[in-house]
């Protein structure tokens, strides 16, 4: 964040003629690169704006406000004062108790689920569900009952769901959970997470790994530590431990991979490798354990993965970096935040990671195809072959303050969006209930993406036009059900349609 100083008070900010304008109590001036030059035009009004030409207001109208509310804490001043705000590129200027500050924009993220620890993410072509400390949530617009919150990862087997959260229940979406009451008893301690590997089942909890038995009968397979990840490969079963143990269990003995001198809070398999995430940072280590090597020197990691470029994503609890062939360090993306274990997800191209304050979302393909070459161009670092083909560098630090969200904040003169025609027009419901049936939405963040925004500012936008939407999602697509149901279309093929299971969509048409 930069202060911006004037002989006199600032009164309000504005773009004009492709460039930044800040009106003061004496003069107004003109952006030039750094520099601020003096307009040589008399006001006789407080405030300055610009339609066609300069106009002097005594008021500033609610078309020009900055709602400053969602960011106070990023302001550096006491109480809420009016705001104004503009942008050039990538510098945001926002004029609020008579001063000036700039901030340099990030977008190439987006963060929704504010505030929430976000404990780990599941999508699939018809279920996305966030799972946090806070709750869980389905499909953006349904918050289960039971569990209250999760402490571990929501994991597929055939086709039943289970949510490892202390507990182990089994969850029936897109709203109906059922405690497996067996799941844990006292030598197992708090369950962590639950994988198939060969046609049996497994689970680490804090004080055991086990294999799950008909029934739910639960069978040791290795005490006496901590363990905090597990991982089935094809040369045997991989754990980790708080004390530092990568272990391997081949149903018929038990190999000890690796011990590092901090806890190993993850495994990420590659072929006949694993990277496993720890204090120290990213180490690779071969199947056998014969070769052992640091790949990454990032302290506190909790996580990787690799994305469909072969760029690596490395979550630490003090931010996000990335591993480009082009660079031999890691460096940083998204700084100052803490990312949690089991939160890092790529699907499709999206990559998404969970924050003690939300979750992140980034786009691979676009930070492939534009904004890593746009960083990495004009830095002149000597080419380091790495050990492994399929490793990475990275590249240069993003810096600024952290408001990359306000990219899509314009509470300007007519107060308009981006239509659905590519034209300046204001949304309409039917026009976006149009759009959700033509390309078949299924969830929020889809209807933000197909609408070129971000959740935040769609909640921002449904909020003017009276509802959420998660609510008019799940309306749409309860008409839509019903219309098929009209028809006489099987109910299974109904629920592949509209993203809900059948028993939801008998509910909600019965209510």
């Amino acid at each position: 964040m930069n202060k911006h100083h004037f002989a006199s008070p600032v009164q309000n900010v504005f773009e004009a003629q492709e460039t930044i304008f800040v009106k003061t109590t004496l003069t107004l001036y003109q952006l030039d690169g750094d520099k601020w030059n003096p307009i040589e035009k008399s006001f006789s009004k407080p405030y300055v704006f610009f339609k066609d030409n300069f106009y002097e207001s005594d008021f500033i109208p609610n078309s020009e406000l900055f709602n400053l509310g969602p960011i106070k804490e990023l302001v550096p001043q006491r109480g809420e004062f009016i705001a104004t705000a503009a942008r050039a590129g990538s510098r945001f200027f926002i004029a609020s108790g008579s001063e000036l500050f700039e901030y340099e924009i990030r977008d190439h993220y987006t963060r929704s689920y504010h505030n929430m620890s976000i404990r780990d993410i599941y999508i699939e072509d018809s279920l996305k569900v966030i799972l946090t400390y806070s709750g869980i949530f389905v499909n953006d617009s349904i918050k289960l009952k039971s569990p209250i919150y999760s402490n571990g990862p929501l994991t597929k087997i055939d086709s039943t769901y289970y949510i490892a959260w202390d507990e182990i229940s089994e969850f029936f979406p897109p709203d109906s959970t059922h405690v497996i009451s067996d799941a844990t008893n006292k030598f197992t301690g708090k369950a962590r997470k639950l994988i198939s590997w060969k046609g049996d089942n497994y689970a680490i909890y804090t004080n055991s790994l086990v294999k799950i038995l008909p029934g739910f009968e639960l069978e040791p397979i290795h005490q006496g530590m901590e363990y905090l990840d597990l991982e089935g490969t094809e040369t045997g079963l991989v754990f980790s431990t708080y004390e530092g143990y990568c272990l391997k269990w081949t149903a018929e003995k038990l190999d000890t991979l690796a011990r590092l001198s901090t806890k190993i809070k993850d495994i990420y398999p590659i072929g006949n490798r694993y990277l496993l995430s720890s204090d120290e940072g990213v180490f690779e280590i071969n199947s056998d354990g014969t070769d052992f090597h640091k790949l990454a020197n990032t302290p506190n990691t909790v996580m990787t993965t690799l994305d469909d470029f072969n760029n690596l994503w490395i979550a630490t609890e003090s931010g996000l970096y990335v591993l480009i062939s082009e660079f031999p360090e890691p460096i940083l993306i998204i700084k100052d935040v803490e990312f949690n274990r089991e939160a890092l997800l790529l699907y499709k191209e999206m990559l998404y990671v969970g924050g003690v304050n939300g979750l992140y979302t980034l786009n691979t393909y676009e930070m492939e195809k534009s904004f890593i070459p746009n960083l990495i161009n004009p830095i002149k670092v000597p080419f380091s072959e790495r050990p492994s083909f399929w490793i990475i560098g990275s590249f240069l630090t993003v810096l600024g303050f952290v408001i990359g969200w306000l990219l899509f904040r314009r509470n300007r003169k007519d107060d308009l969006l981006k239509g659905l025609d590519g034209k300046q027009s204001k949304w309409s419901l039917e026009a976006i209930k149009i759009k959700i049936l033509e390309e078949k939405i299924l969830t929020v963040e889809s209807l933000a993406s197909s609408l070129d925004t971000n959740t935040v500012q769609l909640n921002r936008n449904f909020k003017k036009l009276g509802t959420t939407p998660g609510k008019f999602l799940k309306k749409i697509k309860m008409e839509q059900a019903k219309e098929l149901i009209k028809k006489g279309e099987d109910l299974e093929e109904i629920s592949k349609v509209v993203g809900y299971s059948t028993s939801f969509i008998k509910k909600e048409l019965n209510d």
